[in-house]
């Protein structure tokens, strides 16, 4: 392997550890990553997120959002609210018992952001973010170019 396919197979398998190590962690608490990643989402938030908010900030299927949402909102962790005005958007809130989990769930995850930099510069997590950002924007650049088309093309 070499170059862009080297990119491609270690980020595969940090993308496969960290989240393997992310639901290793979070299962005491009784969570999936997935729930982790939206309750750190919701608790890092500025502000009352709604489902279309986090599908863009955490780059999932509404489907996955759903799922998890509907989880969350069953083991006490959040409720969602009807807007007054558009019935079809929903707020999600916190709940108490979130807040008081929260400081754990943001505990595992700095931990795996710790174990992620150890003997990496933050000039090398810089020149890995500018990397990554331009093969994520080819990446989005192809597929809004297939979906305009309409079709998937194999390049020759």
């Amino acid at each position: 392997m070499q170059g862009i396919k080297d990119i491609w197979h270690y980020a595969n398998n940090t993308i496969k550890t960290a989240r393997q190590l992310i639901n290793e962690r979070l299962q005491p608490l009784g969570l999936s990553s997935a729930e982790g990643n939206i309750l750190l989402s919701l608790l890092n938030a500025d502000r009352i997120l709604m489902q279309e908010d986090l599908v863009a900030q955490l780059e999932i299927s509404k489907p996955a959002v759903s799922r998890a949402l509907v989880s969350l909102e069953t083991k006490g962790l959040i409720t969602r609210e009807k807007d007054e005005t558009d019935k079809r958007i929903s707020r999600i809130n916190l709940t108490a018992k979130a807040l008081q989990m929260g400081p754990q769930v943001q505990k595992i995850y700095e931990d795996i952001f710790t174990i992620a930099s150890q003997g990496v510069s933050e000039e090398e997590i810089a020149g890995f973010i500018e990397i990554f950002r331009r093969v994520s924007e080819s990446f989005s650049g192809a597929r809004q170019e297939e979906r305009q088309r309409g079709t998937y093309h194999v390049r020759e």
